[in-house]
């Protein structure tokens, strides 16, 4: 048997114990998982052995009613039920893209804490948590020499401060210093964000934090637009890059493109218009098709822009470029 099954099992009978305080019977624990009886029982005794809070009570004629104590860990006003503490074990690895900064960094400190204070066969049964779930990341950065940067880009989102920086821009292939304002953080897949007005181009401008060369707080602050909301900038993106003008893409997709696009929702404006044997028709709703393309391009022959015609022009001509250097 897979170390993983047990784990997930007993991680549904840790969350069923916690939502029932007043406790459940073997029978019902086992109506509720889906697993016999027995199966229960065995959970019940492995966690307790390695030292999570379940107790029982006896009512109605002997019968036991399993029952878990709510705060696993209670310090003053901190309390953590056993579910929250296995969720922040898990998330150490959804924030692993961040190794290195304050958001990474502070992380990893709060565990060490919660670590310090919990027995060895506790710990031992998150290490084989944590080895039973893996979450990937493709193309991951590396942040360790960003640590101080991002700090100070994060302090002055906070505190509305004005920044004096110099970025690396790509799009010129040139270094830039001036003077920004810093808006928010967006994490997109591994990489980090940071959403704010520049002066170099006298509007907000969305740049990379591995980008940025050199950050120094002004004795300026600054006034962040009362309509702004890092969740409306970036809608209409398919990824991070926007604002633009909105506009509805149709494509159709065929082949496992087509699998792939009735299983994830890519944007929050996709609708399946069309859904046959042949293939899936879908429409976004975008205001910058830069990462669009990219996406799209990345199904071959089994995507095709239907509309807008100006954006199918383009996408051939990126195909017949591709097919050129390929000769």
């Amino acid at each position: 048997m897979a170390r993983g099954e047990p784990l997930f099992r007993q991680w549904q009978l840790l969350k069923t114990l916690q939502a029932n305080r007043f406790g459940l019977s073997g029978d019902d624990l086992a109506g509720r998982l889906g697993y016999s009886k027995r199966t229960v029982q065995r959970d019940l005794g492995v966690l307790q052995h390695v030292g999570f809070p379940i107790s029982f009570e006896q009512r109605d004629f002997g019968k036991r009613f399993w029952k878990l104590i709510p705060h696993f860990i209670e310090s003053e006003k901190l309390q953590l039920t056993v579910v929250e503490m296995l969720s922040l074990f898990l998330s150490q690895q959804l924030l692993s893209p961040l190794a290195g900064t304050p958001f990474g960094d502070g992380l990893a400190s709060a565990l060490q804490k919660i670590k310090a204070i919990l027995p060895t066969r506790v710990l031992d049964y998150f290490a084989d948590l944590e080895g039973a779930f893996l979450i990937k990341s493709l193309g991951q950065q590396d942040y360790s020499g960003k640590g101080k940067e991002i700090a100070i880009l994060n302090d002055a989102i906070l505190h509305q401060r004005v920044l004096r920086i110099t970025y690396h821009s790509t799009t010129r292939n040139r270094e830039l210093t001036t003077t920004f304002h810093p808006y928010g953080m967006v994490l997109l897949s591994a990489s980090l964000y940071c959403i704010g007005w520049l002066e170099e181009y006298g509007e907000v401008r969305t740049l990379k934090a591995s980008r940025f060369l050199g950050v120094q707080r002004a004795e300026d602050t600054f006034d962040k637009p009362a309509t702004f909301s890092l969740a409306k900038h970036t809608y209409g993106a398919f990824g991070i890059f926007g604002p633009g003008r909105f506009q509805t893409i149709r494509a159709r997709f065929t082949g496992w493109a087509a699998i792939n696009v009735r299983e994830h929702r890519w944007h929050q404006s996709q609708k399946i218009v069309s859904d046959t044997k042949k293939g899936v028709t879908a429409e976004f709703e975008l205001s910058n098709t830069v990462e669009f393309k990219r996406w799209l391009l990345g199904f071959g022959r089994h995507a095709v822009l239907v509309k807008p015609k100006k954006l199918a022009k383009e996408i051939a001509e990126e195909l017949a470029a591709a097919r050129g250097a390929y000769r």
